[in-house]
């Protein structure tokens, strides 16, 4: 019976370790303000991705309001298509040599309006935060980036954790329970 413990408590004490550190993706904020007023803002999750590789988006929600009422739109997994978000390497390099990455958003059906923002860096499993080279806001009309020093136009991330070690160690005290009340019945 001393093994069982031994070996449970190694397993345990893998589970919290591999619990704490594990990332499950990176949640991206974005805040950007256009020129005719249009606010974009919300959230997406992607895994993966480098300098060569686009990332998976896994889930968004942004909002883009506050601008003429052709603007407005929702952009959300819940209720728009995978394409409806999308990354393009390397994007539009010949009009500003710092843009690596073009970001897109489109609401769907027929991507109009569309919102296409001009970054840095690459999204990747790094996260950090990113400037925002440019971006244009288009349904026949095409606004930029307005500069507003009370909210900075900014793209961050921060990783978002595997489930915590408090639950693993809760499935895993439920499972050596159950296996300890078989051992004593039998």
């Amino acid at each position: 019976m001393t093994k069982f413990y031994a070996r449970a408590l190694t397993v345990l004490t893998l589970l919290i370790g591999f619990g704490s550190c594990a990332s499950a993706g990176i949640l991206w904020t974005l805040n950007a303000t256009f020129s005719d007023g249009l606010t974009a803002t919300g959230t997406f999750t992607t895994t993966g991705g480098s300098s060569s590789t686009n990332p998976t988006f896994v889930s968004w929600n942004v909002t883009f309001a506050g601008g003429t009422l052709a603007h407005d739109f929702v952009d959300s997994s819940a209720t728009s298509p995978q394409g409806a978000i999308f990354t393009q390497i390397p994007g539009f390099p010949g009009t500003n040599p710092a843009q690596l990455e073009e970001l897109g958003f489109g609401n769907e059906p027929g991507f109009d309006p569309y919102v296409d923002f001009y970054l840095g860096s690459y999204l990747t499993d790094a996260g950090g935060t990113m400037a925002l080279w440019g971006a244009f806001s288009c349904d026949g009309t095409c606004y930029g980036l307005a500069a507003n020093p009370q909210v900075p136009n900014s793209l961050s991330a921060a990783a978002v954790p595997e489930p915590s070690a408090i639950i693993l160690l809760g499935t895993f005290a439920c499972i050596l329970g159950t296996a300890f009340r078989r051992r004593k019945v039998s």
